[in-house]
This record gives C-alpha cells, sequence and structure tokens, in this order.
C-alpha cells in the first residue's frame, strides 16, 4: 500500500501524511487531521518505509552516487544517463544527490573507502556506478564491504558474482549475442571483433557471446578475428585497417565501444570502402546521435537511465532482501548492417 492511497483516503496532501506517520516536530497538523490519516493508515494496513524514513529525518537528507574516475564525469553519455536516472529519484523522494568522484582508477581501493564516505554523515546511502576502467580488486573490494557490513548501499553495473548484495546491471551477453546472431543471419561469415582492453571486464563477455552464437549457428570462427584496442582512436584505425588487410571476405565488424564504433566507421570510409555495402558495422552500446549519422549506426540499446532510477530505489528498500536486477538490452537495427554480399 502506498503513501499517496492513504493520502486520498483521509483526504490530504502525502506531505501531511509523511508529517504523521514520521511523526516530525514541529509539523502544524490539527489533532482532527491526524487523527483521519492514522485512521487511514490502520483501514489501509500501511506499513512506512523504515528507510525512507530514516532518510527524511536525518539531517543532511542526501543518497550518493560514486564513479570511479574514468573521464570527467559529464564527457561519457553513460555517466550522464545513469546521474539522471539516480537523481530523478531524488526529487521524487525530496533528498539531495552527492557525486563522488575518486582522484584516480581505485586500483588499490581503501579496504574502509566507501563506508568512511558513509561515516562522514554526508549521504544515508551509496551507490557505486562500476566504469569500463574499473578494476576487478575495486569491484571485490566494494562487494566485501556490501557483505560484510551491510551498509546501505547498491552497486551498478559490471558485475557478476553471487553474494547477497543489492546490484543493478544489464543483459551485456545477451545483446553481443543479439548482434552476432544479426549479422549471421544476414550472411555474414567472417565478423571482426574489436573489443576493449583484454583485462575489462566486459571482453570476456564479448568473446564468450561471439564464439557462442557461432557455435549454436553450427559455424566455424577464428580467434583471428578478435582483437582488443584501448579505446584510443588512432588504435581503433590501426586495427580496423588489420582486420580488412588480414582476412580476406570480412564483410562485418562488432566495435566494443561507441567511441571506437565512429573511428572504425571513419577508418573504412578512408579505405574507399562502403558502410554497409562492403562492411556492416555494430557498435556496442548505443549512442544518441547514432540515429543522426550517415549512415545511422545500428547498435546495442542499453537502459542506463532506467538503470540509474532502479539503484536508487533500491537505497529506499526497506524489505531486507538483497536485490540484483537485470535489465533486458536491445539491438536497435539502423543503416550500418546488411546482407553479406
Amino acid at each position: 500500500m502506498t503513501l499517496k492511497k492513504v493520502a486520498e483516503l483521509a483526504g490530504v496532501s502525502r506531505t501531511t501524511v509523511s508529517l504523521v506517520v514520521n511523526n516530525a516536530e514541529g509539523s502544524r497538523v490539527g489533532s482532527e487531521t491526524r487523527q483521519r490519516v492514522l485512521e487511514a493508515v490502520r483501514k489501509l494496513d500501511y506499513k512506512p518505509n523504515l528507510v525512507a524514513q530514516r532518510l527524511s529525518l536525518r539531517k543532511n537528507n542526501a543518497i550518493g552516487l560514486l564513479i570511479p574516475f574514468s573521464s570527467p564525469l559529464f564527457s561519457n553519455a553513460t555517466n550522464v544517463e545513469i546521474i539522471g536516472g539516480v537523481q530523478e529519484v531524488a526529487n521524487e523522494k525530496g533528498v539531495d544527490l552527492v557525486l563522488f568522484s575518486s582522484r584516480k582508477n581505485c586500483m588499490e581501493p581503501d579496504r574502509e573507502f566507501m563506508g568512511n564516505i558513509l561515516k562522514q554523515n554526508a549521504v544515508d546511502g551509496l551507490i557505486v556506478s562500476n566504469t569500463r576502467f574499473s578494476t576487478r580488486q575495486f569491484i571485490d573490494t566494494v562487494t566485501r564491504q556490501m557483505k560484510d557490513e551491510g551498509v546501505n548501499a547498491v552497486l551498478l553495473e559490471y558485475w557478476w558474482g553471487k553474494e547477497a548484495i543489492n546490484y543493478v546491471g544489464a543483459d551485456y551477453w545477451g545483446g553481443i549475442y543479439q548482434s552476432i546472431d544479426h549479422l549471421i543471419v544476414q550472411g555474414h561469415r567472417t565478423i571482426g571483433m574489436i573489443t576493449p582492453p583484454a583485462d575489462a571486464l566486459i571482453t570476456a563477455r564479448m568473446t564468450g557471446s561471439y564464439k557462442e552464437a557461432f557455435t549454436d549457428n553450427r559455424l566455424p570462427f577464428s580467434e583471428q578475428v578478435m582483437v582488443s584496442a584501448d579505446y584510443s582512436p588512432q588504435m581503433t584505425r590501426d586495427l580496423t585497417r588489420r582486420l580488412i588487410a588480414e582476412n580476406n571476405g570480412l564483410t562485418a565488424i562488432f566495435v566494443g565501444d561507441y567511441e571506437m564504433a565512429l573511428s572504425c566507421v571513419k577508418t573504412i570510409k578512408e579505405m574507399n570502402l562502403r558502410v554497409p555495402d562492403d562492411i556492416s558495422v555494430v557498435s556496442f552500446a548505443d549512442h544518441e546521435v547514432f540515429p543522426f549519422l550517415d549512415p545511422s549506426l545500428t547498435a546495442v540499446t542499453i537502459p542506463y537511465h532506467e538503470m540509474g532510477r532502479r539503484a536508487a530505489e533500491l537505497l529506499f528498500d526497506d524489505s531486507g532482501e538483497k536485490q540484483q536486477i537485470i535489465f533486458p538490452t536491445a539491438l536497435a537495427v539502423r543503416d550500418s548492417t546488411a546482407g553479406a554480399k
């Protein structure tokens, strides 16, 4: 039962209901109104969210979002979408959002670093949003502290463990598999793959999903067409040229980062080849400019905004149960892919 229903039955605002159930000091709710609210609470068997109560009664009244340093926060489209989703929930709950960004890549984080943030009393709950640069050690440290100390925290993105923690992610494997299968159905048999660095958490997902798609379609694949880049435009250009030069019959390339995808397409054109007539291109993940490119770019769509919202909502969940929520991904098919010739 929601606070809104209680307000409707009592004929008051949701703010008034909140003041009554939280027993807020200094509120000017009259005794008659208070009784109506309490009666509605009783009839509807309304149970206030204890975490929300705590947040609303704390002086700081804020939740935090920690994004380990990778690049300036607002230059990365993924960060912007996640922040927007978290901010929406903060606004709805009437709390502030505090952004934290480490000064380095958190290669060797302090075992207590997350607890220290919470102990500063700046925030009452914390979302830790992994980035493409988050190390395995960083994630393991965060996960252990969340599990062992029961802090009010949510891990967002790039984790595939089984510990009892709050986690929000996406079906990255499924989106990559769908992309490769889409190209295979279109008749492509030699499909290049440019992944992030070999030690990036997502890279193993990409190569594993690639191989599974070929195996499920009973087709052979070659390790030679799978290469790793460091996100730089120059390295992406070099690898794109190498894939095309060294793999006769290559007709498609899957690129594991939206920035690298732009460099890949540009390089193909510089080689006097056409996208998709000569080579089809798929990006992981999507970007808001992709529909407006020439050609528009086929890409795996990941609901980062909704993921940010759900992570923030988990900070207010008082069920006592840890939740691991996986959002579906989808393939936005546009003009950069076509049947193999």
